[in-house]
């Protein structure tokens, strides 16, 4: 089964210098005013059984959020950083048990949140991963 494993290469590899949003990734993230614009928030996973009668394998579809508050109110911000996560999840390779098979993005759209003054981003990325 897949346990925190994924979630800790997808949090390494927008961690490793330099950090994407200025080291803001957070699985929870600190409530305002305390909490800096742009950041990333991990969030939910999908998971699917894709194993056969070879062994055991997971197909997983995890969705990572981009927040941005830029004074031009452009969604310029959300979209380079979701060009940036795309490009380091693409290069994750070793999960801990688990052998990577697939990493692909699934899709990625910016749009205004609810609150009308950020923009919010969203990239699901699909990782294939086989017990090792």
């Amino acid at each position: 089964m897949i346990g925190p494993e994924l979630q800790k290469a997808i949090f390494d590899a927008l961690k490793a210098a330099p950090a994407l949003a200025g080291g803001r990734v957070y699985d929870r993230p600190p409530p305002p005013p305390s909490g800096a614009f742009p950041y990333i928030t991990i969030g939910d996973d999908q998971v699917i059984d894709d194993g056969n009668s070879c062994g055991d394998s997971w197909e997983v579809f995890s969705d990572i959020h981009i927040w941005s508050r830029p004074q031009t109110q452009s969604k310029a911000e959300a979209k380079t950083l979701a060009a940036a996560i795309v490009g380091r999840l693409r290069a994750v390779s070793t999960v801990p048990g688990h052998v990577v098979t697939i990493v692909a993005m699934e899709s990625a759209r910016t749009f205004r949140d609810g609150d009308g003054i950020t923009e919010h981003g969203i990239v699901t990325m699909r990782f294939v991963l086989d017990e090792a």
